[in-house]
């Protein structure tokens, strides 16, 4: 058996960091270009937890003239607003950052559908990318959530075969439970602090 402590695994979007309702905003902006009105309710629908192609796909059909290339352009513009604003008021509650650095003798992962790019500049700024054992961003795992390949890259990663998940979304529940680990829900990362500390009662 094991002499390793249980894993703790974290989501960054709308778990670590309450960066979805930016997201969202981001995404309205896009879209209102090409005439498309996206609600809050559709987004949390069709977009949390979902790689950016699968909310292209989604709106593909009331874009005809767009292209992929054409819109990865403006998706890559979208994301850079998104990392400036998280930059200038840190998404990441200070609660959160001082659990990460109340969990000693836990391992702790982070698995997300972003990429480094967008995260590791946010969580180097809270002063938590240190706090992590192992990381998976979006694009390193063979397939995103809600396969298990990104939780499976991770245990391997990390040296565990489980952990306790504390995932926002379906998409992300669904890929930790497929790879054999406990999963929490995490409705609003303001939130998170106290869930943990209740998970580990």
């Amino acid at each position: 058996m094991s002499n390793l402590p249980e894993a703790l695994i974290f989501d960054y979007d709308g778990v670590l960091a309450d960066t979805e309702p930016l997201h969202w905003k981001s995404w309205a902006a896009l879209l209102s270009r090409y005439g498309i009105q996206l609600g809050w309710d559709e987004y949390c629908r069709i977009g949390q937890g979902a790689i950016d192609r699968k909310i292209f796909e989604h709106f593909r059909t009331r874009m005809p003239l767009t292209d992929a290339e054409a819109f990865e352009l403006q998706n890559r513009e979208r994301k850079r607003v998104v990392l400036d604003l998280s930059l200038k008021q840190n998404p990441i509650a200070q609660e959160t950052v001082a659990l990460l650095q109340s969990l000693q003798g836990y391992r702790l992962g982070l698995v997300t559908s972003s990429e480094r790019t967008e995260v590791e500049p946010v969580l180097r700024a809270a002063r938590i990318f240190e706090r992590f054992d192992a990381m998976v961003f979006g694009g390193e795992a063979a397939s995103p959530k809600p396969s298990p390949a990104p939780y499976l890259l991770l245990a391997d990663r990390l040296g565990v075969k489980t952990g306790t998940a504390f995932e926002d979304s379906e998409p992300g529940l669904a890929s930790a439970n497929a790879a054999g680990f406990r999963t929490v829900k995490v409705d609003w990362p303001g939130d998170l602090a106290q869930i943990v500390r209740r998970t580990l009662k």
